[in-house]
């Protein structure tokens, strides 16, 4: 059964998202967010209200928030894949051109009871005067139980910081 959902515009980042069980359309391809959060099934009693953008979709799932704004950030992208016993998560930064510094922090998540939970992060960074970095994290995870990474990839320009951050699908362990 599909279900009618909404999601409200709030003043803050950009959300990439990811509909599942789509059956309408997005009357915007963009919406504005405060925080990226988990996997999120927005259900609304009451009748839009403000600026509103409506689907048709059973779940709704960001994955990442970036800051259009950003001055030297540009990009990150993140992969997950399973093995038995492990899992590696794959993750790449991009920023516009050459910057002091570039890096990544993963953070490998389980499902539990309906809340993703950290079991297991590591930073990367990259050297220094580089336009992407990409590196890996792997971990040993239990058969049957559902992982995602959450990745914050970061750079560091003339004093300036800047993070954007990105979530993986879903999988379950081998």
């Amino acid at each position: 059964m599909t279900k009618s959902y909404f999601a409200k515009t709030v003043i803050g980042t950009t959300a990439i998202l990811m509909l599942t069980g789509m059956t309408g359309t997005i009357f915007k391809d963009r919406i504005n967010i405060a925080h990226a959060m988990d996997t999120v099934p927005i259900a609304l009693n009451n009748s839009p209200t403000g600026d509103q953008a409506a689907v048709s979709a059973s779940t709704i799932e960001l994955f990442g928030v970036f800051n259009p704004n950003h001055l030297y950030l540009s990009n990150g992208t993140v992969s997950i894949s399973a093995t038995a016993g492990s899992v590696t998560v794959t993750a790449t930064t991009t920023a516009g051109g050459l910057v002091d510094s570039i890096g990544i922090t993963f953070y490998l998540q389980k499902l539990n009871g309906g809340t993703w939970e950290n079991v297991g992060s590591g930073t990367a960074t990259g050297g220094n005067n580089a336009v992407t970095y990409s590196n890996t994290f792997s971990k040993s995870v239990t058969a049957g139980t559902t992982y995602r990474a959450r990745t914050v990839h970061w750079v560091s320009e003339n004093g300036v910081y800047e993070e954007g951050e990105r979530f993986s699908n879903s999988i379950v362990g081998k």
